[in-house]
């Protein structure tokens, strides 16, 4: 019996589910979480289907290299799938460094705005002021928080653009801190902000000495991560080593490596990581 009717109409089944699912539904959460590691690098405009396609583009770029060097598949596959995380790996690593430069820049801000409430500037004057006189690291966040403010008058909208250009956890809480004293009368601003700046200074001075203890053991974690597989790329290279390595014995010993790999480097990044913190909703 033909199976073409049967894929025929799984075929019109998928694409009337496609037409007709809302768009918020079909977004998967992978790309969601592409999405928001984009955001958290400081590319908030990057959707997780172009950064999808480029982690696969540098997957077939890598494939198609390293089996042209090595004429091993197997080897061609392994080199791929470790390089395949670069691009992930560049997102964490410059997320990394735009949360280090926030923690280093909000105390400075936040000194800023305290003054210029203190001279009885309005709240909303004080925020457009960090737009020229901020920090350089904070100063993208206050020109959306200016534009949000000047197009809509609405200081709520003005300081949710705010969070959301600098996508930052201290962003989120100093946004909050803001929210409430605008509601509220703020009477108590000037000691919430003084408070925050203080914990700020004092999170950030604890992590740079903890992360300079931690530093060589990650260093030592990712030398001895990659250098395997550059032995193993350098040895596929002659013809001998590999048609070993494209025998099921030679794929088994390369897929075990690779788990080896993978759980050690994993478990020592995670004793090495810093808890961080979450973004407000």
């Amino acid at each position: 019996m033909s199976s073409a009717p049967l894929l025929a109409a799984l075929g019109l089944l998928l694409i009337y589910n496609g037409v007709t699912t809302p768009p918020a539904q079909r977004r998967s959460g992978v790309l969601v979480g592409l999405e928001a590691r984009a955001a958290d690098a400081g590319y908030p405009r990057v959707s997780g289907l172009l950064l999808l396609g480029m982690i696969g583009a540098t997957t077939l770029a890598a494939f198609v290299l390293i089996t042209g060097i090595t004429s091993s598949t197997v080897v061609g596959s392994a080199g791929a799938a470790v390089i395949s995380t670069l691009p992930l790996s560049f997102l964490r690593g410059r997320a990394s460094r735009r949360r280090r430069g926030f923690r280093d820049a909000w105390p400075d801000g936040l000194a800023t705005l305290i003054a210029s409430v203190r001279a009885g500037v309005s709240l909303p004057e004080s925020c457009s002021s960090l737009a020229d006189r901020g920090p350089a690291e904070l100063r993208p966040g206050f020109d959306a928080f200016v534009s949000s403010y000047r197009s809509t008058g609405s200081f709520v909208s003005a300081i949710h653009s705010l969070k959301g250009e600098l996508a930052d956890p201290i962003a989120d809480r100093v946004g909050a801190s803001l929210l409430l004293a605008h509601e509220v009368g703020g009477s108590d601003l000037v000691r919430v902000l003084s408070t925050t700046a203080d914990f700020i200074m004092e999170d950030a001075r604890v992590r740079k000495e903890i992360e300079a203890r931690w530093s060589w053991t990650v260093t030592a974690a990712r030398l001895a991560a990659a250098a395997p597989w550059l032995v193993l790329i350098l040895m596929a290279t002659r013809p001998e080593a590999a048609r070993a390595y494209d025998s099921s014995t030679g794929a088994l010993i390369i897929l075990g490596g690779g788990v080896a790999t993978f759980i050690g480097y994993r478990a020592m990044l995670r004793a090495a990581r810093l808890p961080e913190e979450r973004r407000l909703a």
